[in-house]
């Protein structure tokens, strides 16, 4: 298994629509191309996920992920403006233009711009949105050990962005925008 220090690589890899087992706030994450369907698709297969089950998106700003959001307030966009880059994971109606292996079925999109300067990083020479989840089988405990996860996602088109996790101990909260209240704290 191939594993990239440098951002530029990582992207790269990405960039020719392959997988990334990669650091996050607290956890390890697997992620892709978020507009690659195909990469969207194989992650979906390795971690054995209900294709129904939606994702949660990095962007590298706050405007690229408000970017997503259709019909998001001042007020909406103020209070994200302030909180991210953060552990903080927003839902709201996607935009029509967002493809729809994106969107949940009522049609929101999560996102996230994350503070993990790894992250944010790769993000920045990306310069797209990626897909994050975590680095797991679905339904399963997320390993810590990078090496375990690496013995699980054991594929040709899968490689490891090899940094620390960040201190975080619980995943990201979750809240929904257009009642401001939490999904998941």
């Amino acid at each position: 298994m191939k594993k990239f220090i440098a951002p530029e690589d990582a992207s790269n890899w990405l960039k020719d629509g392959k997988i990334l087992i990669h650091p996050t706030e607290g956890i390890w994450g697997i992620g892709c191309d978020a507009f690659n369907k195909t990469a969207v698709s194989k992650i979906v297969k390795l971690k054995k996920r209900s294709h129904s089950k939606s994702f949660i998106l990095l962007a590298r700003s706050a405007d690229q992920a408000i970017n997503y959001f259709d019909g998001i307030s001042s007020q909406q966009a103020d209070y994200l403006n302030k909180v991210w880059p953060g552990h903080l994971t927003a839902v709201m109606i996607a935009k029509d233009s967002i493809p729809n292996h994106l969107k949940a079925l009522d049609k929101t999109i999560a996102v996230r711009v994350s503070d993990h300067l790894h992250i944010m990083s790769l993000l920045d020479f990306f310069g797209g949105p990626m897909v994050s989840t975590s680095a797991n089988i679905s339904n399963r405990q997320t390993p810590i050990d990078i090496e375990e996860i690496m013995k699980i996602f054991s594929d040709n088109d899968v490689a490891v962005y090899a940094h620390e996790n960040g201190e975080a101990i619980k995943p990201s909260t979750i809240i929904d925008i257009r009642t401001m209240e939490f999904i998941r704290e």
